[in-house]
């Protein structure tokens, strides 16, 4: 333990990504493109930390066919306090693999429609592809509204950054 605390570090870091997701729930699902900016706020040497993330995802749903013929923007705000470990845990990771775990809280909103919230959890992996760093993403929130529509979470996302 006192090997952790020597290696520890409160520095902030700054990393972000973009991508592509998929969004499912009772109510709606549907593609959409997010950006993740995330925080590093306490570091554990190079190859761990915990930071504050968020995946701000918009997409565009569209029921075509059906008696309702609904169509509309939708967007996807989750906050969470995540632990990273391996690649991507920092700008400066090596690690060809690494993982993360988190939660918070959400919040889903078909615009004009419907909005849901509930506490959110999330965990992912980061790869490189060649040279290139990626994440692979899923989470799930707990509906607490009367809609009682859960929702899944599906990501991949590229990281900006980073250096190697």
């Amino acid at each position: 333990i006192c090997g952790i605390y020597q290696t520890a570090d409160a520095q902030l870091e700054y990393i972000h990504s973009v991508g592509v997701g998929y969004y499912y729930s009772p109510v709606d699902n549907y593609p959409a493109l997010h950006y993740s900016p995330r925080i590093n706020f306490y570091q554990l040497g190079y190859a761990g930390t915990f930071s504050l993330d968020t995946r701000l995802s918009f997409g565009y749903f569209a029921e075509q066919g059906t008696y309702a013929e609904e169509d509309y923007f939708t967007s996807f705000f989750p906050l969470t306090i995540n632990f990273n470990k391996g690649n991507g845990a920092t700008q400066f990771s090596a690690e060809p693999s690494g993982y993360y775990v988190g939660a918070g809280a959400a919040m889903n909103n078909g615009w004009s429609y419907y909005s849901n919230y509930g506490p959110y959890i999330t965990t992912g992996v980061r790869f490189d592809i060649g040279e290139l760093p990626f994440d692979l993403n899923g989470g799930f929130m707990l509906d607490v509204t009367d809609t009682r529509s859960n929702f899944y979470t599906v990501s991949l996302s590229y990281m900006l950054n980073m250096y190697r």
